[in-house]
């Protein structure tokens, strides 16, 4: 029985991640921009994307929907960019997988302390951040942010320093491309 438990979760993990990679493409087929914040194409050195994430609960099931949107300028800071000038912020809604207890969380005040590159492919960066909370606003904690090629983001932020509520895994998302249009899919619907 846990056995199929797991699998419908997993399942409807797919389902809900599914849904929300639609309606993003949906909205940009129907001539809208779903997922870009204003001034997207002209914010500089600033990258953007969404969080789209199943997060589990204290005894590792996945029992919440994240969804939001995250801004940075790691990815694109000069080796001359002072530590200071680093910036990567996310605001994301939470909500159980039964639709209730729907609430917001922001993760700010980044401040990078190492930068590496695994793989030659997935570039890390590690830090303290701010993160909100039922109760205030929690800081310095130990956060992870990894962009895993060119299309996926993990947040990693200390399960221990607010008290497990993001689960044990990462929070996922994609990064958005500037360059993003319908047509680049080629014939075998593959990227270009």
């Amino acid at each position: 029985m846990q056995h199929n438990l797991k699998n419908k979760a997993f399942l409807l993990g797919i389902i809900v991640t599914a849904l929300m990679i639609m309606g993003n493409f949906a909205g940009m087929f129907l001539g809208s921009v779903v997922a870009l914040p204003p001034g997207y194409l002209t914010q500089g050195k600033f990258v953007f994307g969404n969080i789209a994430s199943i997060q589990n609960d204290k005894d590792g099931k996945p029992s919440w929907v994240l969804s939001g949107h995250w801004k940075t300028n790691l990815l694109n800071m000069s080796e001359n960019d002072q530590k200071n000038s680093s910036a990567f912020s996310t605001s994301f809604e939470m909500t159980m997988l039964d639709g209730k207890n729907s609430h917001t969380h922001t993760l700010t005040n980044f401040a990078l302390t190492n930068k590496s590159t695994e793989n030659n492919s997935t570039k890390v960066f590690t830090g303290t951040s701010s993160v909100s909370l039922k109760n205030g606003i929690v800081q310095n904690i130990l956060t992870t942010i990894k962009f895993m090629g060119d299309r996926v983001i993990s947040i990693w932020v200390d399960p221990s320093k607010v008290d497990n509520h993001f689960g044990n895994t990462p929070i996922y998302g994609n990064i958005m491309k500037p360059d993003f249009r319908p047509e680049r899919l080629n014939s075998n619907s593959t990227w270009k």
